[in-house]
C-alpha cells in the first residue's frame, strides 16, 4: 500500500507528462536536432551542416531587424496593456450596482479572436476611411508606412490583452485589506499614494505573473503581422517568429526556420530569466 501511495500521484500526472512528451518535448527536441543538418522542402535530411544554419540565420540582415522589431514590440505592448488594466482594476475596485456592466465591458476584449480584432484595426487604421485618421486629424498610413506600423500592431495588442490583465488585477486589488487603505487615508495620502505605496507592493505577485506571460506571449507573437502586414513594410513588422513562419512555410527554407525557433527559445529563455531575477527585489509576498 505504501508504494501504491508513493507513485499514485505520478500515475495521475502520466496522461499529461504523455501528451507533453508527444506534442512539446519530442517536437522541440526534434527541432534542435534538425537544426545541425540540412533539410529539403520535404522536410528530409540531407547531410550535416553543423552550425551553418545557426549562422545563416544570425548573418540574415531581416532576421537581426526582426529581434530588434520584437523588442521594440514587448516594450511597447507589454507594460501599457499592464499598466492601463491596473489603473482599470483600480478604478474598478469599489463595488457598485452597476459593476457588472463595466467590468464585462473592461474584460470583453480577451473573448474577442485575434483575426476578427485585426479586421476591425484594418478598417480603423485605413487611410482614407478609418476612424484613427479622423479623430487624429491625419492621412496616415498606418500600416503601410514603416514608421508607423509596429506602433499600430502594439496598440492592437494592447487592447486585446487588456481584458486577461483586468481581471486578475482586479481580483488582486480586491484582495487589499481594506484597514491598510483605511490608515492611508488617516494617515492623508493621496490617491496615487495609495496606489504606489499600498497597493502595487500587495500585488506584486499578480503583477509580476502578468509580467512574464506578457513577456512570453509577445516575443512569440505573430499573428497580427501574418493577417496585416506579412511583415512589413520594408520588414518592419517582421517579428521573430514571423521570420521562422516565413523560412517555413513561404520559402520552404527549414534549415533557417529551425535555426530561427531555437535562437528565439534562447532569446525568450534569456528575457525570462532576466524577470525572474527581479522577483526577489520587486515582488512582496504576504
Amino acid at each position: 500500500m505504501k508504494k501504491i501511495k508513493k507513485i499514485e500521484p505520478y500515475i495521475y500526472l502520466l496522461p499529461a507528462l504523455i501528451y507533453f512528451g508527444i506534442f512539446s518535448f519530442y517536437p522541440f527536441i526534434k527541432t534542435i536536432f534538425l537544426t545541425f543538418f540540412t533539410v529539403d522542402a520535404n522536410g528530409a535530411v540531407k547531410s550535416f551542416a553543423g552550425v551553418s544554419n545557426y549562422v545563416d540565420v544570425l548573418t540574415d540582415e531581416l532576421f537581426i531587424k526582426s529581434i530588434a522589431n520584437t523588442i521594440i514590440y514587448v516594450l511597447l505592448a507589454s507594460p501599457v496593456a499592464i499598466m492601463v488594466a491596473l489603473i482599470l482594476a483600480v478604478l474598478a475596485n469599489k463595488k457598485t450596482r452597476t459593476s457588472g456592466i463595466y467590468e464585462t465591458m473592461f474584460s470583453l476584449t480577451m473573448a474577442m479572436s485575434m483575426s476578427v480584432a485585426a479586421m476591425i484595426f484594418k478598417i480603423m487604421y485605413n487611410p482614407y476611411i478609418g476612424i484613427i485618421n479622423k479623430l487624429l486629424g491625419t492621412k496616415i498610413n498606418w500600416l503601410n508606412d514603416s514608421s508607423y506600423a509596429m506602433v499600430s500592431l502594439s496598440f492592437i495588442s494592447v487592447w486585446m490583452n487588456i481584458g486577461f490583465n483586468f481581471l486578475f488585477l482586479l481580483a488582486a486589488v480586491r484582495n487589499v485589506p481594506g484597514e491598510l487603505l483605511e490608515s492611508a487615508d488617516i494617515d492623508g495620502a493621496s490617491f496615487v499614494k495609495k496606489v504606489i505605496k499600498v497597493i502595487i507592493p500587495l500585488i506584486s505577485p499578480t503583477v509580476f505573473f502578468l509580467i512574464c506571460t506578457s513577456l512570453a506571449k509577445n516575443i512569440i507573437m505573430s499573428g497580427l503581422p501574418i493577417i496585416l502586414t506579412e511583415g512589413g513594410p520594408e520588414g518592419s513588422t517582421t517579428t521573430m517568429i514571423y521570420y521562422m513562419y516565413k523560412q517555413a512555410f513561404g520559402n520552404m527554407n527549414y534549415n533557417r526556420a529551425y535555426a530561427a525557433a531555437v535562437i528565439t527559445f534562447i532569446f525568450t529563455l534569456i528575457c525570462m530569466v532576466i524577470s525572474f531575477s527581479f522577483e526577489k527585489k520587486g515582488v512582496h509576498y504576504s
